[in-house]
């Protein structure tokens, strides 16, 4: 499985990936062209089929039957937060929140004010399905309606 942690700023995901009884590594979160960013959890197959929907659209895949599932978030870059599962999405109302085996870890760690990382790395101590490692990514600093820094002048 997968902790996937959104703080509010940072996304943050374990690299931890199984095929029975051997893991490995791999990258879960992405950010897209336009500035979104989205990670995944649940079986990598069905994952990476909702990664690529969610970064260049098309047909929405087949997310649940009873062996293959995904569930994922996708940050917009205003920060809105959308929770995806099966075939539908709906926000996030919260300032955090956390998908995967080692989802409840990470909830608690937020919860006492900690950031994504913080979460994924407790996650990784206590659950056996989050490991090798972490990916984070944060959202690019707000840039609407910025003056480019060569067209400032000081007056003196």
């Amino acid at each position: 499985m997968t902790t996937i942690a959104w703080d509010g700023t940072t996304l943050a995901a374990d690299r931890r990936i199984s095929s029975g009884t051997t893991t490995y590594s791999t990258t879960k979160i992405r950010r897209t062209g336009d500035g979104r960013l989205i990670g995944a959890t649940g079986d990598f197959g069905v994952c990476t089929q909702m990664l690529d929907w969610l970064e260049k659209g098309g047909e929405r895949p087949n997310c649940q039957d009873s062996d293959r599932w995904a569930s994922a978030l996708e940050v917009l870059p205003d920060g809105t937060c959308w929770m995806h599962n099966r075939d539908s999405r709906w926000p996030v109302e919260d300032g955090f929140v956390a998908i995967g085996s080692g989802r409840d870890y990470a909830m608690a760690v937020m919860a006492l004010g900690h950031a994504a990382e913080a979460a994924v790395e407790v996650a990784a101590r206590f659950d056996p399905g989050t490991g090798n490692g972490m990916d984070t990514l944060a959202l690019a600093p707000a840039t609407a309606g910025a003056v480019p820094e060569e067209s400032i002048k000081l007056v003196a």
